[in-house]
């Protein structure tokens, strides 16, 4: 049995479990189990008419993540790459402030925004894969005492959804 499972009372631990892990939050052994694919389950089935919808969990409004994508836009519904979606919500939310993108040619996978207003920097936001491990940036501003954000853009199950995005900024920003 694995540590996550121990913590969750034995039972097989999903993203939500893990985000409420995080997050401090008790788990919640009354909600119901997801059902196991098809391809793991008995080979006989119930009838059509008599199979019950799969359960849906939505968590409270702004949530991120989850096994079902959000009705809210989010960088997978977005018509453009991960890059546009959140450009276009600095672009659009945060028009106050001067948002400058810079290039790591080390750190292939990274984007780094910094966004300004008046003298200096104000908040450094990354953009960055999963598999990437690079801290400089984050380092950086904790020495400098620059608020810092990162996203990651290929996380199964993470949305970025825009109010996740635009609440996260602006609490770094204290607007």
């Amino acid at each position: 049995m694995s540590l996550l499972s121990k913590l969750l009372g034995g039972k097989k631990p999903t993203l939500s479990d893990v985000v409420d892990l995080i997050q401090g939050k008790d788990a919640q052994p009354d909600k119901p189990a997801r059902p196991e694919p098809a391809s793991a389950q008995n080979t006989w089935s119930a009838p059509a008419q008599n199979r019950q919808p799969e359960p849906v969990y939505e968590g409270p409004s702004g949530v991120s993540w989850g096994e079902r994508m959000p009705n809210e836009p989010n960088q997978y519904n977005y018509s453009g790459n991960f890059r546009e979606y959140f450009e276009d919500i600095f672009r659009h939310e945060f028009s106050d402030y001067h948002v400058n993108r810079q290039e790591n040619p080390l750190a292939c996978g990274v984007h780094a925004y910094t966004f300004t207003q008046g003298a200096g920097p104000l908040l450094v936001v990354e953009l960055l894969s999963r598999s990437n491990e690079v801290y400089k940036v984050r380092r950086d501003c904790q020495k400098q005492g620059i608020p810092y954000l990162r996203f990651y853009y290929d996380v199964d199950g993470w949305w970025n959804t825009r109010s996740y995005v635009t609440d996260r900024i602006r609490k770094a920003l204290g607007c």
